[in-house]
């Protein structure tokens, strides 16, 4: 094979043969690594299309004509489609752009299409998805709400690991303060046979739920759920307790101890005789739930038989395969396990249910804005029962650049662009649905995605891969669609290097970038006022991958770093600390001249100290300011509501700093009620309220 044939087939195939870094120096693709990742896309790929035939989905807007991938010579030829509602319209294609087109179809939805003998599917979507100042109309304050680290908020009982009826209980705290959503950190489902994964990041499925979020009270009255927690005995009830009372979340033993409990439930309430909305529940999941709850079941089997047990791309070949006669027996031997795992997969639903109908109920205009994670595990229960649909053999990750000189492999992998197409995008649309059902809102991680993504061969390093295209158009569009039928709004993580082209395409589907605080800046470092903020974003103090405003202001994340010897390659920590300095001069003067009251701006003009008492006050500033913002929704994360120094997480690392098992310091339910807090509240509701 010439490299002209190479290089036609990694275009036909998505991939690029160049990619920028982050100091503008261009990098071209090895020929090595293009058959590397050529080997894998290319045995995804399904047999060509005969001439004639319409894919499985074509996606449309409401309103436009429809432009068919058809030859130019079937233009005049007729058309038969049957709306979702049963209509039906009969009509001749016309050319557009030398191609047949739909003439402009006014219902969105799914449709059936028939041009000729080829049926296909009509998705049509709406021009955007739902807008914040639609679904917040009439209200005398802007919206703003809060996020959470589900994990991290403490209820009595709760184990050690928070679960949706704390977040039933802190939405409510919040709407009783003016909050109109709550965004909380992905709740998809892990692996119960591997309880030492888990970064909220890194799922299993994203189609169901990590079930140590569920809440057994949305089930089961407080006396049953003691009698079961009493039923493990004095030193399962001592090691709870201990596990309550700690900083940190030990997620092997508090998984274990709420597994524990789970099947003590199961099996003295449930197993017996299943309450008709579980089984309700389990008939509405379908095939998918069956094979997740089958998958658990295996996984765990496979787990007690050595390492190659847990990845399923090494179990017998036989039980690799979903459909295979062997799973069915497995499935019939193991019932009782299989049940068990659609028995937490609706306890969990359950919770997050009632956890969202509270919020709304009182007073959340929007309500939860769930978070999508970017990928999956491959050796996750969704890449064993969709191989097809996945990229088995590639990860994802990002290139090399000043913070990591290396690249970064997530150890996730994403799904097939040929796969999609194949399927009518039904992998994607499951995702969607599944980040959309019960909540307000959905968060996008990383929706750069949507139009590319770094891929890395199996076994080979960052460096080796290339930018995969995915097909935009039709994602952006399914993306308003489904969230036209949620009635629920999408933000985008933009972060990091974005075209200009996307965010535009993006902002005009109404999906909402980010604006945070610390990158709000002129290419001069000076930071922008805030009404100069997108008004296609949502304001935000910070994330979870950045510090706080009160651990930047003291130079927590810094100190981290120097600890874990991450400092940016070239740069020495006094280096460092002297450019914090310059930006916390910075930012105070962007805080002070951005202040509503003159008065008030001289009196406070001095900047704070870099130690608690003077982030103190850096974090009232920071937080007005932001609410100030010109974006139409403005969300502060709980850290920096309670002016906590720690950050969630610490990209880049795996060991030293606890990532994701941080706990909140105080019980949920009078977790808002500091006079700190309050007065932060009060500076918010005024930002939201200034013109």
């Amino acid at each position: 094979m010439n490299n002209r044939t190479l290089v036609e087939r990694a275009r036909h195939a998505g991939l690029s043969l160049r990619w920028r870094d982050a100091a503008g120096e261009m990098h071209r693709v090895s020929n090595e690594s293009l058959r590397r990742l050529l080997a894998v896309l290319e045995g995804h790929a399904p047999a060509p299309r005969p001439r004639g035939a319409l894919p499985a989905m074509v996606v449309g807007v409401a309103g436009q004509a429809t432009v068919l991938p058809l030859p130019p010579d079937d233009g005049g030829g007729r058309f038969r489609l049957v709306l979702e509602n049963g209509a039906q319209i009969e009509g001749s294609l016309r050319l557009m752009r030398g191609h047949p087109a739909l003439p402009p179809v006014g219902v969105c939805g799914y449709h059936r299409l028939e041009v000729g003998d080829t049926p296909t599917t009509l998705a049509i979507a709406p021009a955007s998805c739902p807008r914040v100042s639609r679904i917040c109309a009439g209200g005398s304050v802007r919206p703003w709400g809060l996020g959470t680290q589900v994990y991290g908020l403490r209820m009595a009982g709760d184990g050690g690991i928070g679960h949706f009826g704390a977040v039933e209980t802190l939405a409510r705290a919040a709407a009783a303060r003016g909050a109109d959503a709550l965004a909380i950190s992905p709740a998809h489902a892990m692996f119960a046979a591997r309880p030492g994964q888990y970064s909220p990041y890194s799922p299993s499925s994203r189609l169901f739920l990590n079930v140590l979020l569920a809440d057994p009270h949305a089930v089961f009255d407080a006396a049953t759920v003691q009698a079961a927690v009493v039923k493990g005995g004095a030193a399962y009830v001592d090691t709870l307790r201990q596990l309550e009372d700690a900083p940190l979340i030990d997620w092997v033993r508090a998984s274990t101890c709420r597994y524990q409990l789970l099947r003590r439930l199961y099996d003295d309430r449930i197993a017996a005789s299943p309450p008709q909305a579980m089984r309700d529940f389990r008939a509405a999941g379908g095939k998918a739930l069956e094979q997740h709850a089958l998958f658990e079941a295996l996984h765990a089997y496979f787990a007690t038989r050595g390492e190659r047990g847990g990845d399923w791309r090494r179990w017998p070949v036989a039980m690799r395969q979903p459909d295979s006669p062997e799973v069915a027996r497995f499935a019939q031997e193991f019932a009782h396990d299989v049940t068990f795992h659609v028995f937490v997969q609706w306890l969990a639903a359950t919770s997050l249910a009632r956890a969202c109908t509270g919020a709304r109920s009182a007073g959340m205009r929007i309500g939860l804005i769930k978070d999508m994670a970017v990928g999956v595990d491959p050796t996750g229960s969704e890449c064993w029962a969709r191989q097809s649909e996945f990229l088995l053999g590639a990860g994802i990750g990002a290139p090399p650049d000043a913070l990591s000189p290396l690249g970064q492999d997530w150890g996730l992998t994403t799904f097939s662009p040929a796969g999609l197409r194949a399927t009518g995008y039904r992998a994607f649309i499951d995702t969607l649905r599944a980040g959309f059902a019960h909540g307000g809102g959905l968060r996008i991680d990383h929706v750069m995605a949507l139009e590319r993504l770094w891929i890395i061969p199996q076994g080979g390093a960052s460096a080796e891969g290339s930018y995969l295209s995915f097909p935009v158009r039709d994602l952006m569009r399914l993306v308003a669609l489904e969230a036209m039928r949620a009635d629920a709004m999408v933000i985008g993580e933009d972060l990091g290097t974005v075209t200009t082209a996307f965010r535009k395409a993006a902002g005009a589907h109404g999906i909402m970038g980010m604006n945070v605080l610390f990158f709000e800046r002129t290419p001069q470092g000076v930071f922008k006022p805030p009404a100069t903020w997108s008004p296609h974003a949502t304001a935000m103090t910070t994330t979870h991958d950045l510090p706080t405003v009160a651990g930047w202001w003291q130079g927590t994340d810094i100190a981290w770093r120097e600890k874990l010897h991450q400092l940016p390659p070239g740069l020495d920590p006094n280096t460092v600390h002297d450019e914090r300095e310059n930006d916390r001069t910075a930012l105070w003067s962007a805080l002070m001249q951005d202040r509503p009251a003159p008065a008030a701006r001289g009196r406070c003009a001095q900047r704070p100290p870099p130690n608690a008492t003077g982030a103190a006050r850096v974090v009232e500033e920071a937080i007005g300011f932001v609410g100030r913002a010109a974006c139409p929704l403005a969300l502060v994360a709980v850290e920096d509501m309670l002016g906590l120094a720690e950050q969630p997480n610490l990209p880049g690392t795996t060991s030293g700093h606890p990532n994701w098992q941080r706990r909140y310091p105080a019980m949920t339910a009078t977790l808002l009620s500091g006079h700190d807090t309050r007065r932060r509240f009060n500076r918010l509701r005024a930002g939201r309220a200034h013109e």
